[in-house]
């Protein structure tokens, strides 16, 4: 198996090896040994837990096997490497668990449907991508805008050293595929923006996503070895009110002339509506392709995006993708859905604290450091989805595309151009941007509910009760007012308390 230099290769051994007499210790070893001999060649390794077996009413599960999975368990923990979790799965989806055997041991095909649903759930999904406060958050910012609902983006907050990090990721993640997101305030002026992007080349299975407003001299950045090895990828934001059109579109065609392909950014606040319509058609002019994103904020007293119109609504559905309308634009409530964020999807602060995604990372409590710690070499990741736990809606494309339910490839490159792709935005053959919504009816009562339109009168309602079902319907009803009551304390003199 080694001379033949597999591109992934699965363990998944032991049911027999304590019958035979071999000890945890030496398991522990022989697992190790094969990994080691994997990775030296440059092999992704997955680990598969021991299915339950059944020894009769009496003897039940044998004992020894949850502890052979213990000791699965902490070689992938202690090897940085990913588990698929069958023992887990089985347990919690075959009840009683003899139910998917067909001897004592062996699975039948429901057994055989557990160990498929989950190698299907680690074996296509090779990154782990890091949403990383290198300089804190908040942190600095060149730009003022008056829709940047976050707090004033002042100061910067860089802890440690570079090559401290480099090592806390390393014996962390060992050799697996990383994708670092840096996006808090501009990325491009920390201080140590240059050293970090050096660390992150050194590492040929990391790359780099970040989002920027392009301010900056680019002449440098093009010029890493992120940028020469295709390992780097740009999201722009056109920030209107801080600089031209113009000399907006200098610095994405420059981008694009040294290979990266960069989407452009456009928060639909208010006052931009008007203007909108000819600023898209100067960046498809160029064939750049706008993610469109609703602003969260206050504007003339009124609480956005909820306070868009339903014509707004449609009018930023038409330049949208299917997730992003659904999701963020409609606000899809996430709350006990089963997600990936936590196991394929985290956020690390400056000083190392890993949590669930930026949409669940409150200040003040566990869930900032729910994950362990990247400095402190203590990380412990999910093995497997589980449902997530926050009040909100999902706030980014990273955190959207991990929920199951969406049912989206892994992101892959620019995961904001990859995330788009799969919703219908996308260059086509010839290299126009093509917009698979923008002829959508979105007054037809069929597309309203499958993109999640709010009800505009009591025929939309009717029409919801049909097909979503009363008990249901008021089920999200109740959530979606206690999510906006949450929201509304959260920004009052008393939000304080909510975070801790």
């Amino acid at each position: 198996m080694i001379e033949k230099r597999p591109d992934v290769a699965l363990i998944g051994f032991g049911m027999n090896d304590w019958r035979k007499g071999v000890s945890k210790e030496d398991y522990t070893k022989n697992i190790s040994y094969i990994i080691d001999s994997f990775e030296e060649i440059g092999t992704r390794v997955i680990l598969i837990t021991i299915n339950p077996d059944y020894q009769g009413m009496q003897a039940g599960t044998s004992e020894i096997i949850d502890k052979y999975n213990d000791a699965i368990r902490a070689v992938a923990l202690e090897k940085g490497i990913r588990i698929a979790d069958v023992n887990s799965m089985w347990k919690k989806e075959i009840k009683p668990i003899q139910m998917g055997l067909s001897d004592e041991i062996y699975p039948n095909n429901k057994g055989y449907d557990i160990y498929c649903k989950s190698l299907l759930r680690i074996v296509p999904r090779r990154n782990t991508t890091v949403l990383w406060q290198y300089n804190g958050n908040p942190c600095e910012c060149n730009n003022r805008c008056p829709y940047c609902h976050d707090h004033p983006k002042t100061g910067h907050h860089f802890f440690g050293t570079v090559e401290q990090w480099r090592e806390g990721f390393k014996k962390s993640f060992r050799n697996q595929h990383i994708t670092f997101y840096i996006s808090f305030g501009e990325p491009m002026i920390g201080k140590n923006f240059y050293e970090v992007i050096e660390m992150i080349g050194s590492e040929p299975n990391w790359e780099l996503m970040m989002t920027s407003n392009v301010s900056q001299p680019l002449d440098r950045l093009v010029e890493t070895r992120l940028a020469r090895e295709g390992r780097l990828n740009v999201n722009t934001s056109f920030h209107p009110t801080e600089t031209t059109i113009e000399e907006f579109l200098k610095k994405v065609i420059f981008l694009r002339d040294h290979g990266i392909e960069s989407p452009v950014i456009y928060v639909m606040y208010p006052p931009f509506f008007e203007r909108f319509k000819n600023d898209f058609m100067i960046f498809s002019k160029h064939n750049f392709i706008i993610h469109v994103r609703r602003y969260e904020g206050h504007y003339k007293g009124k609480n956005y995006p909820y306070a868009y119109t339903d014509e707004e609504r449609q009018f930023i559905a038409h330049y949208s993708d299917d997730a992003t309308i659904k999701y963020l634009l409609n606000n899809k409530l996430n709350f006990g859905e089963l997600t990936y964020s936590g196991m394929y999807y985290i956020i690390v602060d400056n000083v190392g604290n890993i949590g669930w995604n930026s949409d669940y990372f409150p200040f003040y409590s566990i869930d900032r450091c729910r994950f362990g710690n990247i400095l402190q070499n203590n990380i412990c990741l999910l093995t497997e989805p589980i449902p997530y736990p926050g009040h909100t809606c999902y706030g980014t494309i990273d955190g959207v595309a991990n929920a199951l339910e969406l049912n989206y490839r892994e992101l892959e490159g620019n995961h904001l151009l990859s995330y788009m792709r799969q919703g219908g935005v996308y260059h086509d053959i010839e290299g126009k941007v093509f917009y698979k919504n923008m002829n959508t009816d979105f007054n037809d009562k069929g597309i309203r509910l499958e993109y999640g339109f709010p009800s505009r009168n009591l025929n939309d309602k009717y029409h919801k009760i049909r097909y979503i079902g009363t008990k249901r319907l008021l089920r999200n009803v109740k959530t979606r007012y206690f999510h906006r009551l949450y929201h509304r304390l959260l920004n009052s003199e008393y939000g304080w308390m909510l975070k801790l």
